[in-house]
């Protein structure tokens, strides 16, 4: 059996780090990945603009699922912001619409992201032109 290299050892490391200061969002992360292997981040894998819609369909409904089965408020509430910032990446990446949410519920939710200075800032950059993107379809 041969021994971990010292990169998979740190990112191994990195990651335990991440999950005891902030395991909602290393939850987040870790699901991101299994979405895209290439991708260690939710904030790498939504702000990508080469994102497959497949891939930010999957992201959509795992977000979500996390948004309802969330274990904390925290998890609800960051699973929420992610759930929005699918929808926002699918809109500006794609020009497609991946929900059935109304135009102001949109608004509430990347808005919601935009303001929360807990969410990573690629993240709220995305839902401020997600906001955008929103407005001009109305």
């Amino acid at each position: 059996m041969s021994m971990p290299s010292r990169q998979q050892l740190s990112k191994v490391f990195r990651s335990a780090i991440e999950a005891s200061a902030d395991p909602a969002m290393a939850a987040a992360d870790w699901l991101a990945s299994d979405i895209d292997p290439a991708r260690c981040t939710v904030a790498e894998l939504l702000t990508d603009p080469n994102i497959s819609l497949d891939n930010l369909r999957k992201a959509k409904d795992v977000y979500k699922t996390m948004r309802i089965l969330g274990e904390t408020s925290m998890d609800r509430r960051i699973a929420a912001n992610l759930y929005a910032a699918t929808i926002g990446a699918a809109l500006l990446y794609h020009g497609e619409r991946i929900s059935r949410q109304s135009d102001d519920a949109l608004h509430r939710v990347l808005e919601s992201l935009r303001t929360d200075p807990k969410m990573p800032q690629p993240l709220r950059d995305l839902a401020r032109a997600g906001l955008v993107a929103v407005n001009g379809s109305r």
